[in-house]
Order: structure tokens, then sequence, then C-alpha cells
């Protein structure tokens, strides 16, 4: 399994960007290659939602649950099924100073694709970590505007 990290500052304070991080059909609006998001179910903490989307021209979906913890300001995700083999992470939100937060992106993933060789490992994770920074990036234009 392969892991990808990846962090941006926001010029917010730490609740108001995990509150608009929440809201992730808004969020998958400014993601340019997420075609629809969708809440199936939400208990509590525990969010459930279909992703739908684009990778390297095929289209991908699949089902996740989000774990948002409140208290400690992060939330794991992880998939319940759909065309990864593996895919899960957790983004995390931390005080960088007066009403500045990080935001921390940290996804582990196997798409299930049988890899031929180094250089091909070395492009799926780059594709990963602009699909990280996009999400990263995405967050920011929804708090910021």
């Amino acid at each position: 399994m392969a892991k990808v990290s990846s962090s941006l500052v926001i010029n917010r304070s730490v609740e108001e960007v995990y509150d608009k991080a929440k809201d992730i059909e808004k969020l998958a609006t400014f993601l340019p290659d997420i075609k629809e998001v969708k809440v199936l179910s939400q208990e509590g903490s525990v969010v459930d939602s279909f992703w739908r989307g684009e990778f390297q021209g095929r289209e991908i979906k699949w089902k996740e649950r989000d774990f948002w913890d409140e208290e400690g300001k992060e939330c794991r995700f992880s998939l319940i099924e759909g065309d990864f083999k593996q895919y899960e992470g957790a983004w995390r939100f931390r005080e960088e100073g007066e009403d500045k937060t990080r935001v921390e992106l940290e996804i582990e993933y196997d798409l299930g694709i049988p890899l031929v060789g180094a250089l091909i490992s070395k492009f799926l994770k780059k594709v990963m970590e602009d699909n990280a920074q996009a999400m990263l990036k995405a967050l920011q234009e929804v708090v910021e505007g």
C-alpha cells in the first residue's frame, strides 16, 4: 500500500475550517476530478458517502466512511467498497497561529492495478499527491472564498 501526505495553511480558525470541511458535498464541487459526492447516511459523527470521479480518464466510484472527531479536530476515513483495493486516511486540523489552521491530509491507497515497475508506481503516487493537494486547495477555496 502506498501513502501520500500533504498540508496547507488556511487563514481561518480551526473551528471554522473544521466545520466547513464536514460539508463534503460542497467541498466536492471545487474538485475538478470529482463528479459527484452524496452523503448516504449520518449517525452522530459517522458519515457514509458515495464518491464518483475520474482517474486518468477512467471513471472510479467508491463508498467511504468518515469518523469526525470534534474534540481532536480530525477526520479518519476508510473505504467501504468501490474501485480502490484499499483507501483510507485522515484529515487533521491544527492551530498554526491566530486565525490560521494547518490542514494535513494523509492518504493510504492501493488502486488494485498490478504495477509493472517503479516508473508507473512513481507516476501513480504523483497523481495521488496532486489529488491530495487539490483537495486541500478546494477546502481553502470554500473557507477563504
